[in-house]
């Protein structure tokens, strides 16, 4: 009985994490390629990494720092995200602007992993690429 309860806390919960990520996704401007790939991956993993992967999408986040950082660089860019179920966040630069050259993906690499270490996270939580691909091939 306890064991059912659990369960449908946890369902009810998560469902209430997943509608609320997707009407904030609905209701900013967020790129389509954002959507196509947060949604199919946003279910996998745990519960504290569905909630990590708010938080990084927040306004003032990671993704934000980031992307405002890549800006001022010159890269116009997309952010794309999900999660595996091992709980590895992924996440994707996607160059509107520029090819995905070495130089440029290990500049980008570089500016990503510097601002993992400045919000004191592992960066090995993090799958990263950057590429001109809108897939969701990682």
């Amino acid at each position: 009985m306890a064991e059912a309860k659990k369960r449908k806390k946890g369902f009810v919960v998560g469902t209430l994490i997943l509608f609320a990520s997707l009407s904030f996704l609905f209701f900013t401007n967020v790129p389509k390629a954002v959507l196509e790939i947060c949604s199919p991956l946003f279910q996998n993993g745990s519960l504290e990494m569905q909630m990590m992967q708010l938080t990084l999408m927040e306004k003032g986040g990671l993704y934000d720092q980031v992307g405002e950082r890549l800006k001022e660089k010159g890269f116009e860019h997309d952010i794309l995200g999900g999660i595996t179920e091992k709980d590895k966040i992924l996440v994707k630069f996607v160059l509107k602007n520029q090819e995905a050259s070495d130089k440029r993906q290990e500049e980008i690499m570089d500016i990503f992993h510097d601002y993992i270490e400045k919000n004191n996270l592992n960066t090995q939580t993090f799958d990263v690429k950057v590429s001109n691909d809108t897939s969701t091939n990682w």
